[in-house]
């Protein structure tokens, strides 16, 4: 009996024991806590009321004085010398010795300057020319006619007579059968060429 009695008391003390230790180590309940919340607000910026634009002060201008007028004297007219314009509008001589005479051509143009062009329309005329003479003294004739753009003869007269008829009418024949000519150069502007061909004749 003594000795159950002695366990169950030693178990109450150790129970009461562990009860205040646990007592002893634990923290008091604290009463919970309320949050709240603040806005700040800042004090309001007093409105600046904007400033009078200051009115600029009216300045008294001056009217400039006027100046004077300078009067130009007119200067004397320069008289203009006339020019002088050209008796004759013939250009660009070409020539050729041939067997039978001379052949020499001299154009009318303004912007004409094409010696390569001369000598094709003397070789052609000259290569259709049949000299009637032989011997006797030296006579010459000129033939006067227009190439046309496209290489045409056209008027072909008898501008200067060598006085024989036979020779003359030679200079013509061979003048016409030449035609059509190469045609005009493009850098030539002219509608047409005016040529002063002349036949030689050489004794």
């Amino acid at each position: 009996m003594k000795k159950a009695f002695f366990i169950s008391l030693s178990i109450h003390l150790l129970l009461f024991m562990l009860l205040y230790i646990a007592a002893l180590f634990s923290e008091p309940l604290k009463p919970p806590q309320k949050i709240y919340s603040v806005k700040i607000l800042g004090a309001p910026i007093p409105e600046q009321s904007e400033p009078e634009s200051k009115k600029p002060a009216k300045k008294m201008l001056k009217e400039p004085k006027p100046k004077p007028k300078v009067i130009e004297k007119p200067k004397p007219k320069l008289k203009s010398k006339p020019v002088e314009k050209p008796k004759s509008t013939k250009q660009n001589r070409s020539s050729k010795d041939l067997v039978q005479g001379k052949a020499s051509v001299q154009v009318e143009g303004k912007d004409f300057a094409n010696d390569f062009y001369l000598n094709l329309i003397i070789n052609k005329v000259a290569n259709n020319w049949l000299n009637p003479l032989r011997g006797g003294r030296t006579i010459s004739a000129v033939i006067y006619f227009k190439i046309q753009r496209s290489g045409k003869v056209t008027d072909a007269v008898v501008e200067k007579s060598s006085g024989n008829q036979l020779f003359d009418q030679s200079a013509l024949r061979a003048v016409l059968a030449s035609s059509p000519l190469p045609s005009l150069p493009e850098s030539y502007t002219g509608d047409f060429l005016g040529v002063h061909f002349q036949f030689e004749h050489k004794s």
